[in-house]
């Protein structure tokens, strides 16, 4: 099928009109990921998080367990971004820890430091709005579930913040998706992103009931990009002012996670280690080298001691003597290792 908006599309989706900062900098890689509570009070049938996290009390950035506000910190720091996206969960059901969050990131990291948040409004009202503003927050993103996702869009219109909505495309819901950016248009709503449905052990069951089906990669529903694109189109027709952004799930893990990890892994990369372009790090653990190949390195410092352990970057020419295992990890602190692959003894003698 030939697609109509392919001068819209790229590998990072497509869109009409600008798109919002929270986007320019996750598609660059720039933004980290607060995940401030699983709790909510909606119960959207499909809410793709995972049941580890979903209505629990939980508080991540970037998928690490937040300790101490220091975390935040470093994580930032480490990943080198130049912004957050404030998730959740309903972050405003812990609105004391989101706003310490905000106050938080923009008193280390400057004005300049983009804050966006995420919720269906149902406890948007004028002094949690005032709050959040004074803290610092940019950009307010409402996922709409009811009227009063509407109500907090009225009210957080009158504040000084970028206000935008954010839905998932659920199939057969076209007629609802485009009521929702006619009205968004109607009230002046800067932007309407529109995510591809996401399928996860927590929403399966719920998706097969109503009909909707995963696709073969198994990570999203079916017609749910069709649709997103022929919204975009009717957009387009339409002559509406108001920008539209679809984001494909798969863009996730090949931008916004890939970019956020290479930057990661060179910011905290250890002298023995190297960065893929996967956003990996590697690194060799030396199981047998003989003697004087083993003095030579550790003379001239390319070999280093961790632990018990021998190691050294997976480039050196001189592993070919040797017996050693290759470790590949993901740049997080401590290092979480995803593969060990072991290299025997070569037949140079």
């Amino acid at each position: 099928m030939t697609n109509p908006l392919r001068d819209l599309c790229s590998e990072v989706g497509c869109w009409l009109g600008n798109l919002p900062v929270g986007c320019v900098l996750c598609i660059k890689g720039l933004k980290s990921v607060v995940f401030t509570t699983g709790l909510c009070s909606e119960r959207c049938f499909y809410c793709p998080i995972s049941t580890e996290r979903r209505g629990k009390d939980v508080f991540l950035i970037n998928e690490v367990e937040v300790r101490n506000l220091n975390d935040l910190i470093n994580e930032v720091s480490k990943c080198g971004s130049f912004g957050v996206g404030i998730t959740g969960g309903d972050p405003l059901i812990k609105l004391d820890r989101t706003l310490k969050v905000i106050k938080l990131l923009k008193e280390v990291f400057g004005s300049r430091f983009h804050i966006h948040l995420y919720t269906t409004g149902i406890l948007i009202n004028d002094d949690a709005l005032n709050k959040l503003v004074n803290a610092g927050l940019d950009e307010l993103r409402i996922h709409v579930t009811g009227s009063h996702s509407w109500r907090a869009i009225r009210i957080a219109l009158n504040y000084p913040i970028d206000v935008g909505i954010e839905n998932p495309v659920i199939p057969n819901r076209g007629s609802f998706l485009k009521e929702l950016i006619i009205r968004a248009h109607e009230l002046g709503i800067k932007f309407v992103n529109l995510n591809e449905l996401e399928v996860s052990e927590s929403n399966i069951n719920e998706l097969l009931v109503r009909g909707i089906e995963p696709n073969e990669d198994g990570l999203t529903a079916k017609g749910s990009e069709e649709l997103a694109l022929k919204i975009l189109s009717w957009v387009r027709e339409k002559g509406l002012g108001i920008s539209v952004h679809y984001c494909p799930a798969r863009f996730k893990d090949r931008y916004q996670l890939r970019l956020r990890l290479i930057r990661r892994a060179v910011s905290t990369k250890e002298p023995y280690e190297e960065v893929g372009e996967d956003g990996l790090v590697r690194w060799v653990v030396i199981r047998e080298c003989p003697n004087e190949i083993l003095k030579e390195l550790i003379k001239f410092g390319k070999v280093f001691k961790v632990g018990n352990d021998l190691v050294t970057n997976p480039l050196l020419p001189e592993l070919k003597y040797c017996k050693y295992e290759l470790i590949e990890a993901y740049p997080l602190t401590p290092r979480k290792v995803i593969n060990i692959v072991p290299h025997n003894e070569s037949s140079h003698h």
